[in-house]
């Protein structure tokens, strides 16, 4: 499948991108597990006059899969490369899902690119071991299996499945021709499935790096879909909440994809947060207007 927007090569992975000129702070919208940065469009539509990144991990989008699992050090050096591409610092990170851990990451690694976070429905674990390394093994077989085939059918069930169990959006109104495209080609779907198999050791890898990195105090807030699980799901979010030293608001009327089901309460957290994200200096950190790049 061709790209919609650009392709870059950052720190050694293609990512697939597209920005929209605004003021600042930028915002940077960060994809979960197996996600298109199509998912945010109705939240893009809604910024007006803001400056915009989004990102493609590889194999999404018209790249190709790397052929291995992905490793949270990988997505914090790559989306770090990019936003250094793009003249951007101090952004609003806006991450939903398994994204959550590469953006609290980059805030612990990185904190002179990151103003402030906002967690999208964000994946929350405490494991007390190490998991195993995954083989990329399934992936690669899943990509040989459908490269070539015709699975527009198919991969429109999949996609209407998962919306439908995971939003409250109804099939009617969303658009299928890109999307379909994309979970249709097999790097796409090879990807998907390595990075679910890798989330496991991405969140363990992010437990280890809590120790050695401390968190910086960049203004963050916890946006939690109400629908989304049980009771259970809010008080990990909470936990979380307190461990980043964040506002927890929880969001009626919201399964997992909130950027389908609520648009507009991400944009309001987005609006409330970049004052902030304009205001925040890491400790250690010189202050430097952003650029275009």
């Amino acid at each position: 499948m061709e790209p919609k927007g650009d392709v870059t090569c950052c720190a050694g992975r293609e990512l697939h991108w597209r920005e929209k000129p605004g003021t600042e702070p930028a915002v940077v919208l960060m994809n979960g597990c197996g996600l298109a940065m199509e998912f945010w469009r109705d939240v893009v539509k809604l910024l007006d006059g803001v400056r915009v990144l989004r990102y493609d991990r590889p194999g999404i989008g018209g790249t190709r899969w790397p052929g291995h699992s992905p490793r949270l050090e990988e997505e914090v050096a790559s989306l770090a490369a990019l936003m250094e591409l793009r003249g951007i610092r101090g952004a609003l990170l806006v991450a939903h899902s398994m994204a959550a851990f590469h953006a609290e990451a980059l805030a612990r690694v990185r904190p002179d690119l990151v103003g402030g976070v906002v967690l999208v429905d964000g994946s929350v674990e405490w494991y007390s071991s190490a998991p195993g390394v995954p083989a990329p093994t399934v992936a690669r077989r899943l990509a040989k299996v459908v490269d070539g085939m015709r699975l527009n059918h198919v991969a429109g069930l999949a996609f209407r499945w998962g919306s439908w169990f995971q939003s409250h959006r109804e099939f009617s109104r969303m658009s299928m021709g890109r999307l379909t495209q994309i979970y249709r080609d097999a790097d796409s779907l090879a990807m998907s499935t390595a990075e679910s198999m890798s989330y496991e050791r991405q969140g363990w890898d992010l437990q280890e790096l809590r120790g050695r990195h401390p968190w910086p105090g960049v203004p963050t807030l916890l946006l939690t879909a109400a629908d989304a699980s049980d009771g259970q799901w809010i008080d990990e979010q909470a936990r979380l909440a307190r461990l980043l030293e964040a506002r927890h608001v929880v969001v009626e009327q919201s399964k997992h994809l909130m950027m389908l089901d609520r648009p507009d309460a991400i944009v309001g957290a987005i609006h409330a947060m970049r004052a902030q994200a304009g205001e925040f200096t890491a400790p250690g950190v010189q202050p430097e207007a952003a650029g275009p790049g």
